[in-house]
């Protein structure tokens, strides 16, 4: 019985039951809309720039864990809601990919519960980059029977950004060749002997 309740009347007692019927069901509420949603945490101390892309579907969420091989320790968490777009980028290294799932999310310790299912992924998953090439994985969980793990890679190639160059002020007001009364002769000038500004510019591999 909530405190002040004790040794009232019948329709007092009733009100305080009300009261503490409504105080838990908006706690529950609360709880639940307080789910995650991607990235929780990275402790690996590196850059996280590696792409990993879990398809799920809907019905239960799932806790993502990367554990470092040799040491078994968790090095990023993340949050997946059940049948959404899910991509978080992670650090350089050899991880086993841990994942509990449920439908009743109620904080990292407990996770999902006395219903929360475990389950790792084997072999474990190679995290890297080369000059131009970030390399990670797609996991497909929607078939619990058959699930699937491919590579995924992001290019990145450097785009000289001309656009940009000429819409800069700045730069066209330093520049004698840009000036406003050579604008329209800008399309026949050969930018190889001109400042560069180069972009990276980043897509998903073929």
């Amino acid at each position: 019985m909530i405190r002040g309740c004790r040794n009232k009347s019948r329709a007092k007692a009733i009100q305080c039951l009300f009261v503490f019927g409504l105080i838990l069901l908006l706690s529950s509420f609360a709880e639940s809309a307080e789910r995650p949603k991607g990235l929780m945490w990275n402790r690996s101390g590196l850059a996280a720039t590696l792409p990993l892309q879990v398809k799920t579907n809907s019905g239960s969420d799932f806790l993502l864990l990367l554990r470092e091989t040799s040491s078994g320790e968790a090095v990023l968490a993340a949050y997946i809601r059940g049948g959404e777009f899910f991509r978080v980028l992670t650090p350089p290294g050899r991880y086993d990919l841990l994942l509990v799932s449920g439908t009743e999310w109620q904080g990292e310790v407990a996770q999902f519960g006395p219903g929360s299912r475990r389950f790792v992924l084997y072999p474990p998953l190679t995290f890297g980059a080369t000059v131009s090439r970030k390399n990670g994985y797609l996991v497909d969980l929607r078939d619990s029977e058959n699930i699937t793990i491919r590579d995924l890679a992001i290019c990145q190639r450097l785009e000289f950004d001309l656009d940009r160059y000429l819409r800069n002020p700045h730069r066209r007001a330093e520049d004698p060749v840009l000036r406003p009364e050579h604008h329209p002769y800008v399309q026949h000038l050969d930018y190889r002997y001109y400042p560069h500004r180069y972009e990276v510019r980043s897509r998903i591999c073929e």
